[in-house]
C-alpha cells in the first residue's frame, strides 16, 4: 500500500499545489520535462500513423487512372480476329451482329484436333467507346481437323447504333481421338412465323456405348452467311451399339424464311460423325 512519502504520491502531491498556488518549484520543472517529453513522443507516434496512412491513400491515387467522360484511349482494330497468344488461330470464317447476338462459324485449320475454343467479343460504338463484352464457346467441345463448329455471344447491354466489335479466340490442344463411328440422317424441317424445327436421327455404330451425344447445326441465308446456330441433345442421349436415338432442332427466329442452308454435326463424349458420303455436309434448301 502507498504512502505518501512515495514518489507518485509526492509528484501528485506536488503538481496539485502548484497548480493552484501558482507557485513554480524545481519538482515542478521535473515533472514539466517529463510530461513535454511524453507529449514530444505521441506527436512523433501520431505523426508517423499519419504519414502511414497518407502514404497508403497516395498508393492508392496512383493505382487509379482518371478519364473525361466520352473520351477514349485507344482505337481498337476492328475486323480484326487475334488469339491469346502467339499461336497461329484456327479461321473464323464468317461472323455478324444480329441485334444483340454475335454469331458465326469457326474453321480448325490445324492438323489436330481442338477444344475448349472460347470466343470473346467486344462491342464499341461508333467513337470506339468500349459498349459491351460477351464471350461463348462453340457448340462443339473438341473439333477435328477440318471441321467447322457455330458460336453465338448473347450480349446483356443495349446496343448503340452502328456497333462494330473484335473478337478473340483461346483454344486448347486436344489429346483425344474420337474415332468416327456416329451416321447421322435428317429428316423433315418446318417454318413457322417466327421459330424454325429440324428433326433427325443419330446411329451409333460404335462398339460402345456413345454418351452425352449432341447435335448441333449452323443456318445460313442464300449466300451462305451465318444467320443463326443451335444445339441440343438426342433422346436418349446415351446410345448402345448399333441403336439410334432421334432429335430436334427448335428455336426462335425473326427471319425463318431466310434458312437457305445447314451444316449439321453430331458427337459424343467417344466417338465423332461419320463423314464419308453425305455426312457432315451442308444440307441445302430446307423444306417449307
Amino acid at each position: 500500500m502507498k504512502t505518501a512519502d512515495t514518489p507518485d504520491s509526492r509528484d501528485w502531491y506536488t503538481l496539485s499545489r502548484h497548480l493552484y498556488t501558482g507557485k513554480t518549484r524545481s519538482s515542478m520543472q521535473n515533472y514539466t520535462l517529463s510530461s513535454s517529453a511524453l507529449i514530444l513522443i505521441s506527436y512523433c507516434i501520431l505523426f508517423a500513423v499519419l504519414g502511414f496512412f497518407f502514404t497508403m491513400s497516395t498508393s492508392s491515387i496512383y493505382a487509379q487512372i482518371e478519364i473525361t467522360t466520352g473520351e477514349n484511349f485507344s482505337s481498337p482494330k476492328f475486323n480484326g480476329t487475334v488469339s491469346e497468344d502467339a499461336e497461329p488461330k484456327p479461321d473464323i470464317l464468317y461472323s455478324a451482329l444480329h441485334s444483340d447476338t454475335i454469331v458465326g462459324e469457326v474453321l480448325n485449320n490445324f492438323t489436330y484436333p481442338i477444344e475448349a475454343v472460347r470466343i470473346t467479343a467486344s462491342v464499341y460504338d461508333k467513337n470506339g467507346v468500349i459498349a459491351a463484352t460477351g464471350d461463348s464457346y462453340t457448340s462443339e467441345y473438341w473439333i477435328k481437323p477440318g471441321s467447322r463448329s457455330g458460336f453465338d455471344i448473347y450480349l446483356d447491354e443495349k446496343l448503340p447504333n452502328n456497333s462494330k466489335y473484335t473478337l478473340t479466340i483461346s483454344l486448347e490442344k486436344s489429346e483425344n481421338d474420337k474415332p468416327e463411328a456416329l451416321q447421322l440422317s435428317v429428316g423433315g424441317n418446318s417454318k413457322g412465323s417466327n421459330n424454325f424445327k429440324l428433326l433427325g436421327e443419330v446411329l451409333n455404330q460404335g462398339q460402345d456405348d456413345a454418351n452425352s451425344v449432341k447435335v448441333s447445326g449452323i443456318f445460313y441465308d442464300k449466300n451462305h452467311k451465318v444467320l443463326d446456330v443451335d444445339y441440343t441433345y438426342t433422346n436418349p442421349d446415351i446410345i448402345s451399339p448399333n441403336k439410334k436415338a432421334p432429335f430436334e432442332l427448335s428455336f426462335y427466329t425473326d427471319n425463318p424464311e431466310k434458312i437457305k442452308s445447314i451444316a449439321i454435326n453430331a458427337q459424343s463424349n467417344e466417338y465423332s460423325l461419320i463423314t464419308n458420303g453425305t455426312q457432315n455436309n451442308t444440307k441445302s434448301e430446307p423444306s417449307n
